[in-house]
This record gives structure tokens, sequence and C-alpha cells, in this order.
């Protein structure tokens, strides 16, 4: 995924189709929708599908690579007021960094911008549980990142929902790690 300024979103895409990039039609979070036409079944997953991934989808542009790559890896186009990132503000930062007019986001603004992209999502589905699962358990729990990370953010409804999924007033979520069984107290299954 890569977030784009909205005022060279269009050329962007532009871009990609003239290098070779192919448009995909169909929802992100689905594969080919004639996948899904051979059982009532399956066309009821893919109407999930569509809904859960609607907004993400009507704020995106999405593209197969060029052969001879991969015919189902993706690219994503996201207009930076959907990601609500600001592209090039990571070369202000200390932990962020750009490199071939590509910026890369330090780990809190990439935190922000997914707590603040889920909690305007308007339907709960994959997607949502997607970006929960990238910014709590990835950038929180792996990174070790502070819990106070989000609270210089404007946004308070993104720094309600991060502070309730990392559990911050009600006892914390335990981020200890063992070589042998991985997150310390897990019995497995």
């Amino acid at each position: 995924m890569l977030v784009v300024d909205d005022a060279h979103f269009a050329d962007a895409a532009d871009k990609l189709e003239s290098a070779g990039f192919r448009k995909c039609t169909w929802s992100f979070g689905s594969v080919d929708p004639a996948f899904y036409d051979d059982s009532s079944v399956k066309k009821t997953i893919y109407r999930r599908i569509v809904r859960d991934y609607g907004n993400l989808d009507q704020h995106s542009a999405r593209f197969f690579f060029p052969p001879p790559k991969d015919g189902s890896a993706k690219v994503v186009l996201l207009p930076s007021s959907y990601a609500h990132a600001q592209p090039g503000a990571a070369v202000h930062s200390p932990d962020g960094s750009c490199e071939d007019n590509i910026t890369f986001p330090d780990s809190t603004r990439l935190l922000q911008s997914f707590v603040q992209t889920l909690v305007r999502e308007p339907v709960e589905g994959q997607w949502t549980s997607t970006l929960g699962l990238w910014a709590v358990s990835y950038l929180y729990g792996e990174l070790m990142l502070e819990d106070n990370l989000l609270d210089n953010l404007e946004d308070e409804k993104a720094r309600a929902w991060f502070d309730e999924n990392i559990r911050r007033y009600t006892g914390g979520m335990d981020r200890q790690r063992t070589k042998r069984f991985g997150r310390l107290g897990y019995d497995g299954p």
C-alpha cells in the first residue's frame, strides 16, 4: 500500500498504468469475482467481503504488477486524506526516512494512520480487523511501543480506541515473550 498526496493521486495511478500495471477492478479483499460464482455460499462470502472492504475500495486504486511478476500481487494507492498520513512528513521525523521520493514513516506515524483510519471506517469487518491487528499486535505489541504514544494526538476518538484496545487503564497487555512458548503464559492448543 502506498499513500499518495491527494493532489497527486490521479497522476500516480496514471503512471502505474503507463508502466504496465493492470487495474484491479474487484474488491481489495477478494480474488477474481468469477471464483465465487459456483455456489451460494461463495456468493454470500463475496458480498460480505465487498461490504467489509467497500470504503477502502471506494477510496483506493488497485493494480496488479505487470508480467512477469506474480499475477496476483497488488499495489494499492491510497490518498493521504483517507490514510490520515502526510507523505513527506517522515523527512522531518528522527525515525522516518525518505528515499527515491518514497517516504517511510516512523512507527508513531504509522500507528496513528492505522488507528485514525480504523475508527472512521463505516463498516466493522475484515478490513477494520486487519487495521486493528496491524496497530495493536504488530506495531504496539511487537515493536514494544509506549502506551502514551498517541496522547498528543488531537483525535479523541482514535486515542480512546487505542487506549481501550491496549487495555491501558485495565491492567495492560502482556507483551513478554519466551523462546520456548512465544507469548509468556501461552499454553497452546
